[in-house]
């Protein structure tokens, strides 16, 4: 393990942070035992941004009657009737919503097509979802819609996992885990923008595997050059208003996250996505649904770049 502290490198050029602005988050909830979790999540950093508060569910219809017949239109009312007293319910019953602007919308819609359209609808900075954990991240709070989700959107997404433990101030603490080629700049822009904003830790973790030292094909490696990438993505300012440590860890990405997540005490796990690349419905085992179905805190996952 090799650890640095962030100021004592001088290195350019680095990368400047804008300051996180989150008018309009969307909660997507499903009523299962995991949305309270989501709403949680969603009050607190609603309260903390002032932000609008939009909870979202998209009321998927069951499916009656012989072969593949449509259900009747009055099925398909009731349904709808009973997705909206079970918002009513959930919305009455969510501590700390009334300190919060917030409105409603449930709707027959694919789920991932209807946060889409509310994203884009809303100007929606971002989406907060749950994890049941049970298959990796197959089931998120809207059903089984990961890849829709994190894929299609241009804003974050907050994922509450099945370990979710609550955490009344969720950036004190911020881990950011980077490969320092596909998901490193604008994951590092909203974990650097958090940190500096909420005056919290920041801890940027590079995981170095076996494969990666063997490979003929990659440079060789070095620690050196490899801490003066990870500064290169903190802002020089930094630590006016965060303290930041560089960290480089060896072994499998998702073990030492989630190992360095409890060594610092992290309230937040910030890690970024590739375009075009594979989420974990496809892959249970992949890093990403690792570390959402093992991690105490939310992980905001960050699109490489916006569409």
């Amino acid at each position: 393990m090799i650890q640095q502290n962030a100021t004592t490198l001088e290195v350019t050029p680095h990368l400047d942070t804008t300051g996180i602005l989150l008018t309009r988050v969307v909660a997507a909830v499903d009523f299962s035992t995991q949305t309270p979790h989501v709403m949680e999540a969603a009050t607190t950093i609603a309260n903390f941004f002032s932000s609008e508060l939009i909870v979202v569910n998209a009321a998927t219809p069951a499916i009656y009657g012989i072969g593949t017949a449509p259900s009747p239109i009055e099925t398909f009312e009731v349904n709808l009737d009973i997705a909206k007293a079970q918002m009513s319910e959930l919305l009455g019953s969510t501590p700390n919503l009334a300190t919060v602007k917030h409105r409603e919308i449930v709707a027959y819609a694919d789920a991932g097509e209807l946060v889409a359209q509310v994203v884009k609808d809303y100007k929606v900075q971002l989406v907060i979802a749950g994890s049941h954990g049970a298959r990796g991240m197959e089931r998120l709070a809207l059903g089984s819609v990961a890849e829709s989700i994190l894929r299609r959107l241009p804003c974050p997404t907050l994922i509450v996992g099945p370990r979710y433990k609550t955490d009344h101030f969720p950036f004190r603490s911020i881990l950011f885990a980077t490969d320092l080629q596909d998901t490193g700049l604008r994951a590092a822009q909203y974990a650097s923008g958090l940190a500096e904003h909420f005056h919290g830790k920041l801890t940027m973790l590079h995981v170095v595997e076996p494969k990666t030292m063997q490979n003929e094909l990659q440079p060789e490696f070095s620690e050196e050059r490899t801490l003066q990438g990870m500064q290169r993505l903190l802002p020089p300012d930094l630590s006016t208003y965060a303290t930041a440590k560089l960290r480089i860890e060896y072994g499998k990405p998702g073990d030492l996250i989630i190992h360095t997540s409890k060594a610092e005490a992290s309230s937040l796990i910030v890690l970024g996505i590739r375009e075009g690349g594979t989420l974990p419905d496809h892959a249970p085992w992949s890093t990403l649904a690792q570390v959402v179905r093992e991690a105490h805190c939310p992980v905001l996952v960050v699109r490489r770049s916006l569409k």
